[in-house]
């Protein structure tokens, strides 16, 4: 069971101050939106190999991200996190952008694309996981799904599809992705609208929601992350994934989203929070994260040769700052356009 945020808050603070009066004991304070199962056994390899306490802080499934970025807006000036772990980019984009994270040279990151790290090195992408369809192969076959994401508003789907909150979580980041991708205001509302008009559905519950409305048949399709599926599929699901292209020129497949570390502006432990910080960009982490259950793509070209069932061939091809402008607007318009079609 999850503690609520103010419990898990008070708990955090209370153990600093214990730390506090043993100097001998060094801490990081980690916020972490990756889910507690994938993350937690990273976190106890890093304190088992460094001696670094690590107090990891968490959020509910449906916030996700959402809360602990406000959590760090809201301690501006005085924060208790050293590091945030957060299972998408942009709102760890915007963070940069309001000056909340410190730059953390690495060099572990040089043989990587440049797509994925902050030019001022404030933050890095790393381990993503793709974006994609999940169905039930015993009710929807694979050569009956739609070829793209834009496929979703054919009218044969009607009423069959289900997404996400965009507002909070990796459905936003997707929706800005979209946005970006579609290089026009109208040619992206009128999909909105499209997908409006054939009834797609808002659940509140995060993508964990989406897949379990498929395997209960609620749905025919919904939009996800593959380790979600992967996920309900070790605890008894039968459920399979498209990652669903975009369009049809090359850089326009599915979109891959990343995990992000950075250091917090003011970090009260600064040199435990780089220590964490390259531990989690490091190829020890990569493959861990590949053999999970969340099954993250290496980005690292050395350990990604090492998991070739986990390759995406030519993902979507996104400078992700430029992506990030469209964060915001993505998520008002699409939930100003899906917001009647919402479960309630």
């Amino acid at each position: 069971m999850r503690m609520s945020a103010t419990l898990n808050c008070l708990l955090v603070c209370l153990t600093l101050i214990v730390f506090s009066c043993d100097r001998a004991t060094p801490v990081v304070v980690v916020y972490v939106s990756t889910d507690e199962q994938i993350a937690r056994p990273v976190l106890d390899a890093f304190e088992q190999e460094t001696g670094v306490h690590v107090l990891m802080v968490g959020d509910t499934e449906a916030r996700k991200t959402s809360g602990l970025l406000a959590r760090i807006r809201a301690e501006r000036g005085a924060p208790l996190a050293d590091v945030l772990w957060s299972s998408e980019v942009f709102g760890t984009i915007g963070l940069a952008n309001d000056g909340l994270l410190a730059p953390h040279i690495s060099g572990l990151t040089e043989a990587w694309p440049l797509q994925w790290r902050d030019t001022d090195r404030r933050w890095y992408a790393f381990s993503p996981r793709p974006r994609v369809l999940v169905y039930d192969p015993a009710r929807t076959q694979l050569s009956d799904l739609p070829a793209s994401w834009i496929e979703l508003a054919d009218p044969r789907w009607k009423g069959q599809v289900v997404v996400a909150d965009p507002r909070f979580g990796t459905t936003g980041s997707h929706m800005a992705a979209m946005r970006w991708w579609m290089q026009g205001d109208q040619r992206w509302q009128s999909w909105l609208d499209a997908m409006a008009a054939n009834d797609v559905r808002i659940l509140p519950g995060g993508n964990a929601a989406v897949v379990d409305a498929v395997r209960t048949g609620e749905a025919l399709l919904g939009c996800t992350d593959a380790d979600d599926v992967r996920a309900a599929n070790r605890n008894g699901a039968s459920l399979a994934m498209l990652p669903s292209r975009h369009g049809d020129r090359p850089g326009e497949g599915a979109m891959l989203t990343p995990n992000t570390v950075a250091i917090v502006q003011g970090a009260p432990n600064p040199r435990t929070a780089a220590m964490l910080a390259d531990w989690l960009l490091s190829s020890d982490v990569a493959r861990r994260l590949a053999e999970s259950v969340s099954g993250n793509v290496p980005i690292d070209p050395i350990v990604a040769a090492e998991f070739p069932n986990l390759a995406i061939e030519d993902p979507l091809h996104m400078n992700l700052v430029e992506v990030e402008a469209h964060h915001m607007p993505a998520i008002t318009e699409s939930v100003a356009a899906w917001g009647g079609t919402r479960v309630r």
